[in-house]
């Protein structure tokens, strides 16, 4: 039952997620059309504290919420009034901290995007409790639904202010656009949840009784976001606004992989496990099973993107950002790792251990810090692009060292046979591909979109060929 259950709130969150990312990644295509490298820079430049003011506003409620066996319509208000002030504050705060902006980067007056962040800010963080609403219940599909609509209108205002020669506030508009418009639709839809729709209300000291776990989720969010951040603070300040805007570029491509699988299953696992995670050989079961399929596909995605690194990079963004390559063909490398590692949160969170999974997250934020500065010291983006490869391999057995020795206390060993298995029953598919793809695709003179399509029917054919060794490893 909990098995089924689980495996159908992943196929609406993947389902769902997908479809968001297909509109999102033509969004991408268009925008990197219309803006320059050094555009994106800029809006990647203070896009980095965007983040950083939401995870301040966010302090781990959503999980936090998710957590509670019961809670009360009170405490319902009582924690969306909390993030109607926090938000209010924070959005007028990232205002003036915008003219600290000025002095860092030197060679950009950030107020008028600012105005726009600030309101991205409030409105994000007013969304925290709907949303947590929507995906206590699993309404994944009307979720992204929500996305798919917010995306299309987003890129409609983008484009109209585009056109009546805004530059580059037409970019900055984007985040402001998306916030309020997910929030009014998320609110609304949030009436059919058990949560239910929130209301002002006047009692905050509701937030207490989510802050014990809320606390230690924020502790890690707050560590992961200068170990995931950091390398775009860096190059925007030594190596300029432009090779930020290619660095982001090459990064964000790198994850919308891990948006289409990882990032869309994480939602689904907390929910449904936590009912039965009393049951540990079920819980260490299920993470194995996910881990094992999650790398499999994972590793396949990573080795076309690798392999046809120039044609991905032409079709998605043009000529104008060849310089984007040499990066991806890096940073595709990390693919499998962040994928199976971006689960495990999940699985700490199940089994209410967000003590340690902070404690793993510093100790990640460590080793990520010290590979970033390590690779802007040695003065390129394809330095810092390798130390972090090389962080996040380290990171990863920490983080499972940490999880099966302390949180699920058992071996290690099975986890990583699967994986092992895994590695064999993909190697001869990706090896044929690229036989085939050395041999005899590589001959013809074809256009873009036709070589990025016979690449993607080749490689699907090879797995078809070899389609039942890597089912069984993934049973």
């Amino acid at each position: 039952m909990i098995k089924s259950s689980l495996y159908s709130a992943i196929f609406k969150s993947v389902s769902g997620r997908l479809l968001t990312y297909v509109f999102q990644f033509a969004a991408l295509a268009l925008y990197a059309r219309l803006f320059s490298p050094e555009e994106f820079g800029v809006i990647a430049s203070i896009q980095v504290f965007l983040i950083f003011f939401q995870m301040l506003a966010d302090i781990g409620i959503g999980p936090a919420i998710i957590n509670e066996d019961r809670f009360s319509s009170n405490q319902r208000d009582g924690i969306f009034s909390v993030t109607a002030i926090t938000g209010l504050i924070l959005g007028i705060i990232f205002y003036f901290f915008s003219y600290f902006l000025n002095s860092f980067y030197s060679d950009y007056e950030y107020q008028q995007i600012a105005v726009f962040i600030s309101i991205t800010i409030f409105f994000s963080t007013l969304n925290i409790v709907p949303i947590t609403a929507m995906n206590r219940d699993a309404k994944f599909i009307h979720l992204a639904i929500i996305d798919v609509f917010v995306e299309l209108l987003t890129v409609v205002i983008v484009y109209t202010l585009y056109i009546s020669e805004f530059g580059v506030l037409a970019l900055a508009a984007r985040p402001a656009v998306q916030s309020i418009m997910r929030f009014i639709l998320t609110f609304h839809l949030s009436r059919g949840t058990s949560i239910g729709c929130p209301h002002l209300g006047s009692e905050l000291f509701h937030i207490k009784s989510i802050l014990r776990f809320s606390s230690y989720q924020f502790g890690f969010n707050f560590i992961n976001y200068f170990s995931r951040n950091l390398d775009n603070i860096l190059i925007a300040k030594y190596f300029g606004m432009a090779s930020v805007g290619i660095y982001e570029k090459a990064y964000q491509l790198m994850r919308y992989p891990l948006m289409v699988t990882t990032f869309a299953m994480s939602p689904a696992i907390q929910p449904v496990l936590t009912k039965v995670r009393n049951d540990i050989n079920l819980v260490i079961f299920e993470h194995n099973l996910l881990s094992a399929r999650l790398f499999a596909i994972s590793t396949l995605i990573s080795a076309f993107i690798f392999i046809n690194s120039q044609v991905v990079v032409l079709f998605l963004f043009g000529e104008n950002w060849l310089q984007v390559e040499p990066l991806i063909k890096i940073l595709s490398l990390m693919i499998p790792i962040q994928a199976v590692m971006s689960i495990s949160g999940s699985f700490y969170q199940v089994m209410n251990k967000p003590k340690l999974l902070f404690i793993s997250g510093f100790l990640a934020a460590i080793v990520n810090v010290t590979g970033i500065i390590v690779g802007v010291m040695l003065g390129s983006m394809e330095a810092v692009s390798k130390a972090l490869v090389i962080s996040f391999l380290i990171n990863f057995f920490c983080t499972y060292v940490i999880l099966f020795k302390f949180v699920l206390k058992c071996s290690q060993k099975d986890f990583y046979i699967k994986l092992i298995k895994v590695t064999l029953s993909i190697t001869p598919p990706i090896a044929l591909y690229t036989l085939v793809k050395i041999n005899f695709i590589n001959d013809f003179e074809l256009s873009v979109f036709i070589n990025l399509i016979l690449n993607i029917l080749v490689s699907f054919l090879s797995l078809v060929i070899f389609y039942f060794p890597i089912k069984s490893c993934i049973k």
